[in-house]
Parts: C-alpha cells; structure tokens; sequence
C-alpha cells in the first residue's frame, strides 16, 4: 500500500480552517444564547382574534416578594418562558414580562386574560419607555365588585393611545397552584368568545345536572347503595369544577377566605369519596376485604388531616399531599385493574371502561398543578372532558349492573317458586304435626295468660285499695285539723273579750293545726314529685346550720336541741327535698319524745359525708317493727296515739336515695335513745333513679 505525504503547509492550512470553523460556531452559540435572553416581542394588529402569549414570555422569580416595579423591572434574573406559566404550588412571587409591539391600535382595545381564576393577586402594569401605568388590579385578594372586569378569571383591559412598543408587567402571588395561560383577545373577539363560553357551561352543568336529576329519582325509586354514593360523587366532582373555574365566586361575590379553603375542602374530601367508588366498582371487598377496608379509613385519614391543614390557612400544605396521593392513587389503581383484567375479574372491564379516561385526563391536571406539564388549552380541558365522559359512563354501568342484579334477582324468586312448589307437599306433612304441637303450645300459653291476668287484676285491686285508702286517709287526716281551726277561730269569734291567755291559747291551736295542714301537703307534694323520675335536683349550697335554725322556729322553744360539730357545715344538695327529710325526721321524733324531754340533733362529717343524727327518749322500737319503719303507709303501734299519714319515714328515704345518701336506724331504744341518721355527700349529689 502507498502511504501518501501531505506537505506541512497543506497541513497547517487545514488546522486553521478547522479552527475558524469552531470559533464561529461559538460565537453563533454565544450570540444566539445572548438574542434568546429577551423575548421576541408579541405582535399585535387591528385584526381580530386571539392571540396567545406563549413564547413571548419571561419570567422572575420574587421569593419575598420585596421588589417594586422599577426593581423588577430593571432586575437581572429574567428568563424566556417557552410556553405558558407553570409554576405549581408555591409563595414566591412570579413576574412575567411581555413586550409588545402594537402596529395598529384596534378598535377597543384588547382584553388580557389569565385563564386561572384562582389566583390570589394579580397586577398588570404598562410601560411605554417613559413611566409604568397600572392597567388594573384583580384575583381573589380583590373583591369581586372592584373587578375591572366581571368574568370569572381576571382580565384586564389593554388599550394602548398609539402604535408603538410597549412592555407589560404581570405581578403574581396565589397559594393556590400558579399555573396560568396568558391570552391577548380583541375586545369583539373576546365578548363573542364570553358568550359562547356561558352558553358551553350552561350546556356543561346542564348535563351534570340532568345526570344529578336522573340518578335521585333512580336512587329514590330504587334505593340501591352504589346510586347514593354516585349521587355523592358526582356532587363533590360538580362542586370542585364549579369552584375550580370561578363561577361561584363570580356570581356571588364569595371572599377568598371562604372559596380556597371550600374547594380545599371539596378537593380533599373527593379523594376517599372517589376511593369508594374505584373500590366499588372493582369488588375489592370480595377479594381483599380487610385491606380495602383498612386503605378507606387511611384515605379518609389523609382527607381529614389535609382538609383542617387547608381551613387552617396551610393550602399549600393540605392541597399538594392530597394530589400526590391521588397520582399514586391512580398510578396504583391502574395497575391493580391491569393485574386482575389478566386474571379475568369481570368488574376490572368496567373499571377500565369507566375510570380510563377519567383517570388520564385527572393525571394530565395534576401534572399541570404540580408545574410538570405545560398549561395549554388541552391540558386545562382534558380534565373537564374527561370528567364528563367518565361520569356518562359511570351513570349507564350503575343503571345496568343494577338491572342485571334485578333481573338475576327475578331468577332466583322464579327458581326459587318453582322448589317452594315441589317442597310444598312435604311441607303440608310436617305442618299438620307442627301445628298440633303448636295448638297444644298455645293451648300452655293460654293457661299462662290467664294467671297473669288474674295477677293483675289481683295488683290492681290491691292499688285500688291502696288508693282509697289514701284519699280516706287524707279527708281524715285534713279533717282533724280543718276542725281544730274552725272550732278555735269560733271561739274567738264569739268572745272577743276572753282573757289573752285563752286568746294566745286558741291561736297557737289554730298554728298548730295550721302546721300540721302544711306538713301533711308537703308530704303528699312531695310524695308525687318522687313518684316522677324526670323530677331534676336544684342543686345549691345547703347551710345545716341555717336550716335546722329556721324549722326549730316550728318546734315549741327549747324541744329541738342541736350539737355541731367544727367546719361550717355544708351541704350541696336540693334545698327544698332536704328541708322536708330534716323536718320529717323532727316531727318523728319530736311525736314520739317524751314530754319535758328536748329532740338532740347532731351534726359530723367524715371522710366527706354529713352525718346528722336525730335522737329522742321514747319507746322501744320492736325489733319486727324495724325492717318496716320506711314502708308507705306503715305506721307502728307507738304511732297509733299520734295523728299522721304513714308518708314520713317512707319520704325520708326516699329524698335521701335521690340525694346520693342513706337513712337507716341507728338506735332502737331501751337502754339508748331512739336514733335516725340521715347521710349525704357533702361536695357532690350522685341522682338515684325512682
């Protein structure tokens, strides 16, 4: 083989060709690279139309959001955006600049919208080479009325004096996702373009709404459980769309406190409602039972967490959790339906049917929230349209897997007539032996029956007789004093000019009697009140002292001695229930004390009861009579000599069991006083039930 020789000159040449070569190359780089730091400007003519900023866009990132306009302005870190902004969730604030070059003014002007209603504040100022103009102010920070223009996005009006170049500066901040396109519309253009996209909602929530209406007579027809819980679904679904495009807001006027931290809301109670139905309509409950049960309460979990992180001004936080769940969610659903359409699960092909496009066009918007994706047209409509195909499809596989269950369910009756039919004649063979059995069951109950009617009939006679007995024993004992007093006021009457002692001495039997009247009504008030269970306690600080004072004033002078012990002597209780008890157990033992003899009342506390024990010297007690002292109506031999209902004792321990306390005999007589104790909690009233 000829080896050839260049000449060291050629060589050289070469080199140095190659050289230039590459050095021009960088430079080209280098000065493209510096062309690609500004923008082209965006064109703009009397024509009308649309026309969208994308690519003429640069952006500045303000994390503290401490820069004026002319710092922003002349500041450094401009980059060209390629496309639209998509910034995802964040607390900077973002400037966006586009420079524009008017050729020919339009008639009215151009209307500069921002396609995402749910930015927070909004800014758009002009520069003409000679100052900055605010063009308007808007996003939910500002109130709705004050609105340059009324839409549901911002959007403000551009109208330039003359051709020429200018710059307009956008100002960004929102704790919502900041993702948002920036279209320059005609104002005739864009009027046209408002009224065919009012009429599209229209149409939009038109069908939700017809779909909403369909399945509430389904479910209110049909009461199956999937129809309620789509009905729910589809509410939430609606209601974050609704939100989500500012509609609400623009046609009420809702604050920005009140509409972010509603769709927060909404968009994390979506995730476990939408959980339930995936779930649903895969059976999983037939297959993994506990880890679908388990999988809800965790999502609902999340949802709650994430939803007080949202009301508690942390949107960010509470919304941006609750998306990347949902992509897992979908990523994982997906995959899970994937593996049992392999394994042949039928509910899987509905599945895939319904919650197919659904779940790309749900992916696709989240991807945009989270800044992964461009915002354009497609990606902020697929979500939309995805949503609306998913629901129709949803709706005719809830309607028809409901029709299949009840025509499978009309089979299972037709089969199960027919058996019922080819049973019935050994059915009638073992029913002529049941009912025998039977007849000489009920023959048993009767018989029963019958002796517990004649057990009630036997309790009712011996109440009626308790009754009559009761009112004869109340016109006798009101008769006695009703006499006494009507006797006495006519001896006064008649002899007005008696001696005072005879005088003092009919009324004191006249207040006696008077007395006694008001005892024996306070005993059967009394008695009817603890007959009532919802009788409630009016709890108050009961001063013993103070109370046993003023029912000694009942007593003769000197008949009631008291002995306290230390403290102040205070009960929580109900004063009027515990006056009665106290006065009852006084008039027992004041009947029953020998005369010339005082009543001894003692008061002591221990370990956080009250103590108050009331003696008298007076017959024994018999140890038979005992265990019957606290019946109704019971009234001993040594009772006999002394007037009186039988309510007494019985009363005391009633009130005493409503106040949380006991009464009990402590002493019988004989070598002893007879003694009563009455004990009742000193800080707190436990109620008994009657």
């Amino acid at each position: 083989m000829k080896r050839k020789y260049y000449p060291t000159g050629q060589t050289s040449q070469t080199a140095q060709t190659w050289l230039t070569l590459a050095l021009a190359t960088l430079l080209a780089a280098m000065l493209s690279m510096a062309t690609a730091v500004r923008a082209a400007p965006l064109l703009l003519d009397a024509e009308p139309g649309l026309v969208d900023a994308a690519g003429h866009l640069e952006r500045l990132v303000d994390p503290d959001g401490s820069l004026s306009l002319e710092e922003a302005a002349t500041a450094e870190g401009w980059s060209p955006l390629p496309g639209s902004l998509s910034a995802g969730f964040t607390r900077d604030t973002v400037w966006l600049r586009l420079p524009v070059q008017v050729d020919a003014v339009a008639r009215g002007g151009w209307m500069l919208r921002l396609s995402n209603a749910l930015l927070d504040d909004v800014q758009i100022h002009l520069g003409d080479g000679k100052g900055w103009t605010l063009l308007g102010h808007s996003g939910e920070d500002v109130p709705r009325r004050d609105w340059p223009v009324d839409y549901r996005s911002p959007v403000i009006q551009f109208d330039p004096p003359a051709p020429g170049a200018y710059v307009i500066l956008v100002r960004l901040q929102s704790k919502n996702a900041v993702a948002t396109r920036l279209e320059v519309w005609r104002r005739l253009a864009f009027d046209n373009q408002s009224r065919r996209e009012g009429l599209l909602f229209g149409l939009y929530f038109g069908f939700y709404l017809l779909l909403i209406c369909v399945h509430a007579v389904f479910w209110w027809a049909t009461r199956a459980p999937m129809s309620g819980l789509f009905l729910a679904y589809i509410g939430n679904c609606v209601f974050n769309e609704v939100m989500s495009l500012g509609l609400v807001q623009q046609l009420t006027g809702l604050s920005v406190g009140w509409s972010d931290r509603m769709l927060g809301v909404g968009i994390a109670i979506s995730l476990p409602v939408a959980l339930r139905i995936a779930f649903a309509q895969l059976n999983l409950a037939a297959l993994y039972p506990r880890a679908a049960r388990w999988t809800e309460r965790a999502f609902w979990l999340v949802a709650l967490v994430c939803a007080a992180l949202v009301l508690t001004g942390h949107y960010a936080w509470g919304m941006q959790p609750i998306q990347l769940l949902a992509l897992s969610t979908i990523v994982a659903l997906t995959t899970l339906a994937g593996f049992l359409l392999k394994k042949g699960w039928r509910p899987a092909r509905f599945f895939a049917l319904a919650f197919g496009v659904f779940y790309v066009g749900v992916l696709i918007a989240f991807l945009r929230n989270l800044g992964l994706l461009p915002v354009n047209t497609f990606t902020e409509y697929v979500s939309t349209l995805g949503t609306m195909l998913h629901m129709l499809l949803l709706s005719l596989i809830i309607v028809g897997r409901h029709e299949r269950q009840r025509r499978h369910k009309e089979r299972q009756q037709a089969n199960l007539a027919a058996d019922l039919a080819r049973q019935h004649s050994h059915r009638l063979e073992r029913e002529v032996a049941l009912r025998t059995t039977e007849m000489q069951g009920e023959i048993q109950r009767r018989v029963e029956l019958e002796e517990e009617l004649r057990t009630s009939l036997e309790h009712e006679r011996r109440v009626f007789a308790e009754q009559r007995e009761f009112v004869a024993m109340v016109s006798h004992e009101f008769r006695t004093p009703l006499a006494i007093i009507t006797t006495s006021a006519q001896q006064l009457a008649r002899n007005l000019t008696a001696p005072v002692e005879k005088s003092l001495a009919r009324c004191g039997n006249i207040r006696d009697a008077a007395m006694r009247l008001l005892a024996l009504v306070d005993e059967y008030l009394t008695h009817d009140r603890m007959r009532e269970p919802s009788a409630a306690l009016r709890l108050t600080q009961c001063d013993l002292l103070a109370l046993l004072a003023d029912l000694d004033r009942e007593f003769p002078a000197g008949r009631i001695q008291c002995i306290y012990g230390q403290g102040e002597q205070v009960v929580r209780s109900d004063a009027g229930m515990l006056r009665i008890a106290l006065r009852n157990l006084l008039a027992n033992a004041d009947r029953h004390c020998a005369p010339g003899r005082a009543v001894r009342v003692t008061l002591r506390e221990e370990d956080g009861v009250m103590h108050i024990e009331v003696a008298n010297s007076g017959d024994r007690i018999a140890s038979s009579e005992q265990e019957r002292l606290f019946q109704k109506y019971y009234r001993g031999p040594n009772a006999f000599r002394h007037p009186g209902a039988g309510l007494g004792l019985y009363l005391v321990r009633t009130i005493a069991e409503r106040l949380g306390g006991t009464v009990f005999l402590k002493s019988a007589g004989g070598v002893e006083p007879v003694c009563f104790c009455l004990s009742l909690p000193v800080s707190e009233v436990v109620p008994v039930s009657d």
